[in-house]
């Protein structure tokens, strides 16, 4: 009876190490990084024509997919959207609520204000740091040398901190769901 007992829990550890070695992976890339509302992520990236990984990205470090996030400066809803940019954004689109934590509205306001940043910046590092310092500061870091577009983004001075360590996550981001594929 005792080599049965010996037998069992070794047997329960190989088939655990067996399921996480086959599985475990896949299960934890889906925890750190998730794909979730991606009918609305298709529709508008496909709609304002936005790269579906850079979006995830930005929703998964703005506020993890929690769509009632709120930041410190009141941006609001899984992109992270700012009333400024809300209001704007209801000028240039339709917008069919006043609920910026609708998952639906915030994702298309996310989206369609990611579309103006790329026509008004076109290099897709610029647009990641306009989306998180805002486009004015874009435009007197690149007057002052800041961001010289024939560097790479880990060589500039950018001023803020929070801004250096923003562009690395959803860069970093957006390559592990591009590769995930």
């Amino acid at each position: 009876m005792k080599p049965i007992k010996l037998i069992i829990p070794i047997i329960l550890a190989v088939v655990a190490f067996l399921f996480f070695k086959l599985y475990g992976g896949e299960i934890f890339s889906n925890f750190n990084h998730p794909i979730r509302y991606e009918k609305y992520v298709d529709k508008y990236c496909s709609l304002y024509k936005v790269d579906k990984n850079l979006v995830y990205a930005i929703i998964k470090t703005e506020s993890k997919f929690y769509p009632f996030a709120k930041s410190r400066t009141n941006s609001k809803g899984l992109m992270q959207i700012s009333d400024e940019t809300f209001e704007h954004a209801r000028k240039a689109i339709e917008i069919k609520t006043d609920d910026i934590y609708n998952k639906e509205e915030n994702i298309k306001v996310g989206v369609w204000y990611l579309s103006y940043l790329f026509n008004r910046f076109k290099d897709e590092r610029y647009v990641i740091i306009a989306y998180n310092a805002g486009p004015e500061n874009i435009i007197v870091w690149k007057e002052k040398g800041y961001l010289d577009a024939k560097k790479g983004y880990l060589e500039w001075n950018i001023p803020y901190i929070e801004t250096r360590v923003y562009i690395d996550k959803v860069l970093k981001s957006k390559k592990y769901y591009e590769n995930a594929k």
